[in-house]
């Protein structure tokens, strides 16, 4: 493995059950040599908000209630019981992380439990719950909301929310689920009479009574209230939240920063920026604005390979949130981004590093592996950094095992990535909300993330603005949407091809032989600019279309895991486009098993390339790569598999396990 290493930070989301208050250090020692390293930060998670919206500074030593104690009160985890734990024990628990150079955040959810362990807060202010269309009053907070007295909540929880970062010695928050956005999107809640007449108030629209009348907690009245808004003022109602969001977090960073504190946001239930801002009300680029200090990027495709839900796992998912963190950090390239770095959970029963370490191993290696690209060309890595959930109830060999991942996902930024460059544009996103709304065409995430699945290669983003400065294969998807002025940017980059896809546009100078898709109207279409390249056909049977007469009436479903209704692509358009990126881009190609292996290719130095070869099946998978050039020697990087990789002229094969990654390393001959 290489020994040359770039500095990430390395965070632990852990319950207070991950440590034992029976020792003389309250089990910080044990924890911290079981896993081997000192932690950039842990971020305790106390689960319920009554942690902060009941605290009072007592100066005697009082009993944490069970809830606090571990999410949910749940009862053990691998290694202990769940224990009683003290206000002073706390106290002493984050001195005595302090002592060992170890950043202390506290994580609290929204839920109510309605006083099931302790009389809450909530249960004397219950107008601050969420209110969805379908289901009335939810046992959930809207932090938006306002109080019986007309004050807002925010302005109570900030309050409480220093105060009690204070007491206990904290470092900062992590405003986790609920915290931006709410539990659900904008489609399905929060619709209180509350949240309808901060509407009414920030808006110039002639709202009807159906709209602005009392509903309290009727169904059928907040379905017609939802409705109206969804069709009549959607856009409205989402630049709403996200102005509201926005004010929140800065509300919530400016008297946290006054105090000494910081602030870290949980990203928008795993979504990229168009859906978070389209599904959920947050606008990226408004919190970051905010000046908070970082946003955990909800990358959890481990945990949801093995979720039994519906539409829940699939081969995409991994692409999915791949694709979203290097499109986040396009759009906030500025920002701090730490991945949520998927291990294990009790409560919520998934064990990814027990029962699919071939998927988070794949995981690992992926998400330390995308990049921006700047003005000069240069890569910065996407993440800086990983959140491990949940760093409880994990034994000797899972963080030996964990290490060794680290060891090489992390290891040097490459010179360059062999495939294409996506192009980003802050102007086209926003457009893409009403583009979107009227014609369900495919976001550039939707085709990003299976183009990526179909095998191509894409690792690295830029900016419309720093387009002049790149070098290599540009991939510009959606390219209708961007305004005249960086079309013609687009147009005139000379550092190497143009790949297109999206919609008919006049504006485009269209190659001879340009792709079509064959799902009319609007269909999209492919061409390459820069050669005379001319892309391959695809097979043209397709089932046909039902499609909705009527957009604005559309439902979506909830779940994040859910994907957004969308008009056809044909499956063989995506798989022409796939492989024309690999061709054009790159020149390396997955000859066998190109069906269940794609590959991220990096030059860490000259003549010195990487192959991280992924499976995406759950079998065992022997792909035959050809790298376009004469193999001096492959090296494997990975622990499996422990053979010597004999290459042939310009190829080689290799055995990956399945849903599992396989990294080598090639020198190249003369």
């Amino acid at each position: 493995m290489s020994t040359s290493h770039r500095f990430h930070e390395r965070w632990i989301w852990t319950e207070l059950i991950g440590f034992d208050n029976r020792d003389d250090d309250l089990g910080v020692g044990a924890y911290i040599e079981g896993a081997g390293f000192v932690p950039t930060g842990i971020c305790l998670l106390l689960t319920s908000p009554d942690f902060i919206l009941s605290h009072e500074d007592a100066s005697g030593e009082t009993q944490l209630p069970p809830d606090f104690c571990s999410r949910d009160g749940h009862e053990f985890n691998p290694h202990r019981q769940r224990q009683v734990w003290t206000n002073h024990q706390l106290k002493a628990l984050i001195d005595k992380l302090h002592e060992r150079g170890v950043q202390v955040f506290l994580t609290v959810f929204t839920r109510f439990y309605q006083n099931a362990f302790h009389h809450e807060w909530v249960s004397d202010h219950r107008e601050v719950c969420m209110v969805f269309r379908r289901h009335g009053w939810t046992s959930a907070i809207n932090s938006l909301s306002r109080l019986d007295d007309g004050s807002y909540y925010e302005d109570y929880f900030v309050a409480k929310l220093v105060q009690t970062l204070n007491y206990y010695g904290f470092d900062g928050w992590q405003g986790a689920d609920g915290y931006g956005p709410l539990n659900g999107p904008l489609y399905e809640v929060s619709f209180s009479d509350d949240m309808v007449a901060q509407f009414a108030e920030s808006t110039s629209l002639a709202l009807p009574q159906v709209v602005t009348g009392e509903c309290v907690h009727d169904t059928e009245k907040l379905e017609q209230r939802a409705a109206w808004i969804w069709r009549h003022a959607r856009h409205d109602w989402i630049t709403f939240y996200a102005d509201r969001w926005a004010a929140f977090w800065r509300k919530m960073v400016d008297a946290l920063h006054v105090a000494g504190k910081r602030a870290f946001i949980n990203s928008s239930w795993g979504r990229a920026p168009f859906e978070a801002l389209y599904r959920y009300g947050i606008d990226y680029r408004k919190i970051v604005d905010t000046g908070v200090d970082g946003i955990i990027v909800e990358t959890v495709a481990a945990g949801l390979s093995m979720d039994p839900r519906p539409g829940a796992a699939d081969e995409t998912r991994h692409y999915d949130f791949l694709s979203m963190l290097m499109l986040m950090k396009a759009y906030v390239p500025e920002a701090r981004l730490i991945f949520l770095h998927n291990a294990h959970d009790t409560v919520e029963e998934w064990d990814a590093i027990r029962h699919a370490p071939t998927v988070l191993e794949r995981e690992i290696y992926s998400l330390a592996n995308v990049f921006h690209t700047r003005a000069d060309n240069s890569l910065t890595p996407c993440a800086d950094g990983f959140l491990l959930c949940l760093g409880d109830g994990l034994d000797q060999d899972h963080w030996n095992w964990l290490r060794e991942r680290w060891e090489l996902a992390f290891s040097q930024v490459p010179r360059r990535v062999l495939g294409a460059t996506l192009l980003w544009s802050d102007a086209a996103m926003h457009r893409q909300v009403e583009d979107f709304t009227h014609t369900r065409t495919w976001p550039v995430h939707r085709l990003l993330l299976h183009l990526m699945t179909l095998g191509a290669p894409v690792q690295s983003a830029v900016r419309i603005e720093d387009l002049a400065g790149a070098q290599g294969a540009i991939l510009a998807l959606n390219p209708h949407l961007l305004p005249d002025d960086e079309l013609q940017a687009l147009l005139s980059y000379q550092g190497g091809k143009v790949i297109a896809i999206g919609r008919h546009d006049s504006r485009l100078q269209v190659a001879e032989g340009a792709l079509e898709d064959i799902c009319p109207p609007m269909q999209l279409s492919c061409s390459v600019r820069g050669t005379g390249y001319t892309p391959p056909d695809f097979p043209r049977a397709e089932s046909e279309e039902s499609i909705p007469e009527d957009m604005l009436a559309v439902e979506d479903l909830s779940g994040y895991w859910d994907h957004l209704y969308c008009r056809q692509v044909s499956a063989g358009f995506l798989q022409a486009c796939a492989k024309l990126i690999a061709e054009v881009s790159c020149g390396v190609t997955v000859e066998e098993s190109a069906d269940e292996c794609t590959v991220m290719i990096t030059e860490q130095a000259e003549g010195l390339r990487r192959i991280a070869i992924k499976n995406k099946t759950p079998f065992y998978m022997r792909p035959r790569i050809d790298l376009g050039g004469p193999i001096e020697s492959v090296d494997i990087l990975t622990g499996y598999p422990s053979l010597l990789v004999k290459p042939e002229g310009s190829s080689f094969s290799i055995r990956v396990p399945g849903k599992g990654i396989t990294v080598v390393q090639a020198r190249m001959g003369d």
